[in-house]
């Protein structure tokens, strides 16, 4: 078995996805049935209605009230919102895992993961993009290769190295020369075997590399200037992390303003530090 057939083998290890994330992607979808469907979803786990009634109640929103169900959270909230925070619930323990080889901490991972969802939720919001639920867990999935490759990364890290400086390329075709397959890949077949819609599975796939993607689809360009946003703001950085370039054909393509990302940027930073405490 060669590097990349033994990480490969690694995904069916890989814990599952929540099936419930793949009905709350389902209710939203669904627009005139989705507050009522979001909350019967939630309401089937205790630990997770646990959870999302806690945000509602966080002192970052600053209701006088506490809310005392979840359809008067929805009501509050918003659909959009409570989505959010029940699909973050159901993935932080799949995230919040070390990823050795890139020198990153599960709390580090999770707060880039996080941090990337919250960027390109804003800026689905205020460039009118559609489906802003895959977005949004595209964005909180987009690293998740990591973790399955991290041993690996560690112990060829030198190899790596030598091979970005020797033919001044990137971390992840540097991955794929020394390993036969990068985290990006990885983490589009981890989604693939969780039978995520297709546009979740490849913004995973080409969130450093959206130029390279055979079609227009904002949403990959999203993921990618919110990942690549978020980094080059320190949030969450790795070993291989100060090596991927924000793409221009990207904003270009986006027709994003220098005004609108500063505007995305801030509703990040502002939520970012009350949000985590949610999860802690």
């Amino acid at each position: 078995m060669n590097k990349k057939e033994l990480i490969v083998s690694r995904i069916s290890s890989f814990p599952t996805l929540p099936v419930m994330t793949h009905r709350l992607l389902k209710a939203l979808n669904d627009p005139e049935n989705a507050a009522a469907e979001i909350a019967r979803i939630i309401q089937i786990d205790p630990a997770l209605t646990a959870n999302v009634l806690k945000a509602a109640n966080s002192s970052y929103l600053g209701f006088r009230r506490p809310a005392n169900s979840l359809s008067e959270a929805t009501f509050r909230l918003g659909t959009k919102w409570i989505f959010q925070i029940a699909v973050s619930s159901l993935i932080y323990s799949n995230l919040n895992r070390p990823a050795a080889g890139y020198d990153m901490s599960g709390e580090e991972l999770w707060r880039h993961s996080l941090a990337t969802a919250l960027m390109a939720e804003s800026l689905s919001t205020l460039l009118k993009i559609r489906d802003s639920g895959l977005i949004y867990t595209a964005a909180l999935l987009h690293d998740m290769g990591k973790i399955v490759m991290g041993e690996f990364v560690a112990d060829c890290f030198k190899d790596i190295q030598r091979i970005i400086s020797e033919k001044n390329i990137s971390f992840e075709l540097a991955e794929e020369e020394i390993l036969g397959v990068s985290h990006t890949e990885i983490g589009a077949m981890l989604a693939e075997s969780w039978h995520f819609p297709t546009l979740i599975i490849d913004c995973i796939r080409w969130h450093h590399n959206p130029d390279l993607y055979s079609q227009n689809e904002p949403a990959i360009d999203v993921v990618h200037i919110a990942d690549a946003t978020c980094l080059m703001e320190g949030i969450g950085l790795g070993r291989d992390d100060l090596q991927y370039r924000l793409s221009d054909k990207a904003v270009t393509r986006l027709n994003l303003s220098s005004n609108l990302l500063e505007l995305a940027i801030s509703q990040t930073l502002l939520s970012l530090e009350d949000i985590e405490n949610m999860f802690r």
